[in-house]
């Protein structure tokens, strides 16, 4: 009888004696120089004359390994300590480089020059380091493991760039200091890929390379770079002491002593450690830290969702080597610790061998409650602490595998989750990836207290009435809350997929299925009590070169859903064509046909107790942006259909219109408008009108960038709802605010001399209307100031 056992023994074996070669190979042997470069763009140090010259000739995106239209050249030396690489772009029409002053990582979209470096060259993970003509910075982390790119890892590395008669030139200045790599290897070899973004009429991407459009794996097919010879990292040593002042003013309309505004202020000192105790080994050690992410996050529209919503992580402590504790499933979430007196973290490589861990500790603890179909958030007022210790080993080319642990605890309250997870590469088109995980919980008797009335409370806490206890007057679900107020319990999650991509097709499989008992509360884990399965895929056209589009691609996916008992939550089908063309202009038109499980947001919608009725949708959505002129990016979305009114658990017609518009104004000033228009209608015989809501979301943005160092930037977020009481099947209609307005403003000046080493001067207010935008008042308003500086050793 076959199994999964012997499933898993022969693609072991099969990816044992695999190895899949790179079908290119290209050495780039970087010479020793002695002295340092000035990085001024100006290409007038001596050392360059002995630099080693690649030329950059390919065109691999959105074109099939071409020849480039323009010249691009990549110089590279290094002295044991710096790889440095200059970049000389020319242009037949300067005039059209697209080049403006930014904050750091913000840049895509600009004429841009870079290299990625596999660093350890085990096609597994690479950094990334690119630049404007201006010399405005982007870096980041691409990992071939998890097939994500992310620009939050923030490196201290020098770059300048200037606009020529012909083109521009970018130099950047790379210390050995800040990357890992096996420092007992008297020569280095490390996989190296040298890029330039051209944006003009489309968005070519040259390269040094040719890139295998049927080739899953990039990072497979760098070239190599060899040199360093006896290179060390140094003592890699850098603390930053930072200082944090905050002026809290809170309105009180019932104070006694005719003042109504109530003032907060706090001053806090802290001391970030970051040490390289070994090439293989560092340290982040902090110290009663500011956490605060400084920067206004997106405004995003909370209203007839179900889950919770997820935001980026903008913490310097948790962004280091944040890579190592990825895996298929989001564990580490670490927006989820919110204000730490300490925190330690250690990560390291040796070898095929990585390894991370952190602890921290947090006075607010905030757990996420998940369910089927929503999930809410609890708090336990006590502080908690948190652990993860992640391990992988890259066993041979083809083979990855590890385990991650994480841990959360405070008085009463644990959770524990372990997991273990492994990639097979199969060939160079196929993937198959799997990871196995199990929970243990212990949740704080008085946890259900949070979702219920005081009689429910008084009955349920009294040991001679328990039985008059009843957890259906509470909001949610009984057998979710007798979870909550019971002894520990398990559970477990499992997810495989293999994914098929070669030049034309995409194909993919995978199962996921996380049980009732499963909790993972130092993740993003907001669903449980589910099995998924999913198939689908896409076919790619690619039109001939100055075409006036580039790329067509038709997508489907077909999913269906249950919970632990087998019924039925979800079945979907979704079709989609996606065109890239011109101005560097995109367009995804999608249908979708749901079959959705429906629920009330404020009783039963955690898990399911037998299925609530089941609703047809039909949805039909636009995007498209473009960039039609120098500066200016235009962005749409349309979305109408039906979708479930999860207050009154009926189907409802929803409108969706999202325009955005960026635009650089000149090289200084920057301007983001976006505002989010949401209407949703739901059938009521007893009345003539439809609406259940109207919401308008306004995000504004101004931005003077003085320089690449510093810049002055006005945040303006307003949040209009107009909702119909009586159109609210289960609520009382004096309960529902007929009119909410949310005015929110944040003017933030800041000074960046390098990641760590920054200064922050910010004032914002917010203010409520249940009226109207002239009755706006405020409620709270804040000064900010926060300095740190980076010594580096």
């Amino acid at each position: 009888m076959y199994s999964w056992r012997n499933f898993f023994i022969k693609l072991f074996l099969l990816n044992t004696f695999l190895y899949l070669p790179s079908a290119y190979s290209q050495n780039i042997a970087i010479p020793r120089i002695q002295g340092e470069i000035s990085i001024d763009a100006n290409l007038d140090d001596p050392q360059w004359l002995q630099a080693k010259k690649v030329t950059l000739n390919i065109v691999t995106r959105p074109y099939d390994n071409t020849p480039s239209p323009v010249d691009t050249q990549a110089l590279l030396v290094e002295n044991g300590q710096i790889l440095y690489i200059a970049f000389i772009a020319k242009d037949p029409n300067p005039s059209e480089i697209r080049a403006f002053l930014k904050d750091r990582d913000r840049s895509w979209g600009d004429d841009l020059v870079g290299v990625k470096l596999d660093t350890y060259n085990d096609q597994r993970t690479a950094y990334r380091f690119l630049s404007n003509p201006l010399g405005v910075q982007i870096d980041g982390i691409e990992s071939e493991v998890t097939k994500k790119e992310s620009d939050s890892w923030d490196g201290i590395w020098q770059s300048a760039g200037k606009v020529t008669q012909d083109g521009y030139i970018v130099e950047m200045a790379l210390p050995l200091r800040m990357l890992n790599f096996d420092e007992s290897k008297s020569m280095q070899s490390w996989g190296i890929e040298l890029m330039r973004f051209y944006p003009r009429s489309q968005l070519l991407r040259l390269s040094n390379l040719p890139i295998d459009r049927g080739n899953s794996c990039e990072l497979c097919q760098l070239a190599t770079a060899t040199g360093f010879e006896g290179a060390k990292q140094g003592n890699n040593l850098t603390i930053t002491p930072a200082l944090v002042a905050t002026a809290v003013d809170e309105f009180d309309d019932a104070s006694i002593d005719n003042n109504n505004w109530q003032r907060e202020t706090n001053v806090e000192p802290s001391l970030d450690i970051r040490w390289g105790i070994t090439p293989d080994l560092l340290i982040n050690a902090t110290i009663n830290p500011d956490f605060s992410t400084v920067e206004t996050d997106s405004a995003r529209l909370n209203i007839n969702n179900n889950f919770a919503l997820f935001f980026d992580e903008k913490r310097p402590f948790f962004l280091d080597n944040q890579d190592y504790f990825d895996s298929n499933y989001n564990l580490v979430y670490t927006r989820n610790i919110n204000a730490p007196n300490y925190g330690a973290k250690l990560t390291g490589r040796h070898k095929d061998h990585s390894f991370g861990f952190f602890v921290t500790d947090d006075t607010d603890t905030n757990i996420l409650i998940p369910g089927n179909r929503a999930s809410t958030i609890a708090t336990i007022d006590a502080e908690s602490q948190a652990a993860a210790i992640r391990y992988r080993n890259n066993f041979n080319e083809n083979i990855t595998f590890g385990w991650l642990s994480t841990l959360r605890t405070s008085d009463d309250y644990e959770n524990s989750v372990h997991s273990f997870g492994a990639r097979f590469r199969l060939s160079t088109e196929d993937v198959f990836k799997f990871q196995t995980l199990f929970s243990k919980t212990q949740y704080p008797d008085d946890l259900f207290e949070q979702f219920c009335d005081s009689d429910n409370i008084d009955d349920c806490n009294d040991p001679d009435n328990n039985s008059d206890c009843d957890l259906n007057g509470c909001d949610y679900s009984e057998p979710l809350l007798r979870t909550l107020n019971s002894e520990p319990f398990t559970g477990n999650a499992f997810k495989a997929g293999y994914y098929h991509t070669d030049s034309t097709w995409h194909y993919f499989a995978r199962h996921e299925q996380q049980n009732q008992g499963f909790r993972g509360d130092l993740g993003y884990i907001p669903r449980v009590d589910f099995k998924k399965s999913t198939v689908g895929g896409n076919r790619k056209w690619y039109a001939e070169q100055n075409r006036w589009w580039t790329q067509l691609k038709i997508h489907s996916d077909w999913d269906i859903t249950h919970n632990d008992n087998g019924e039925l939550i979800e079945e979907e089908l979704d079709i989609s064509a996606h065109l890239n063309a011109s101005y560097d202009s995109y367009f995804r038109l999608s249908y979708s046909i749901r079959d959705k499980v429906g629920s009330r947001l404020d009783k039963s919608s955690l898990a399911i107790d037998g299925n609530t009725t089941l609703f047809k949708e039909n949805n039909i959505s636009l995007f498209s942006e473009i960039k039609p002129t120098l500066g200016l990016q235009l962005k749409t979305y349309f979305s109408y259909g039906d979708t479930i009114d999860f207050n009154n658990n009926r189907i409802g017609k929803r409108r969706q219109f999202v325009p955005t518009i960026k635009w650089n104004i000149n090289k200084h000033i920057e301007v983001t408008l976006k505002h989010t228009f949401r209407r949703l209608d739901a059938d009521n015989p007893k009345m003539d009108n439809d609406k259940v809501f109207i919401a308008r979301l306004t995000d504004f943005r101004a931005t003077y960038q003085f320089n690449i160092l510093s810049f002055l930037r006005l945040s303006v977020i307003y949040n209009n709802t107009h909702r119909n009481p009586e159109n609210y099947l289960y609520s009382d209609p004096e309960d529902i605010d007929r009119i909410s307005k949310d005015f929110s403003t944040e003017l933030l000046y800041a000074y960046k001399i390098n990641p760590q080493t920054v200064f922050y001067l910010g004032y914002s207010e917010h203010q409520l209307s249940e009226v109207s935008f002239s009755d706006l008042t405020a409620d709270t308003r804040s000064a900010f100031m926060k300095f740190s500086y980076a010594w580096i050793k």
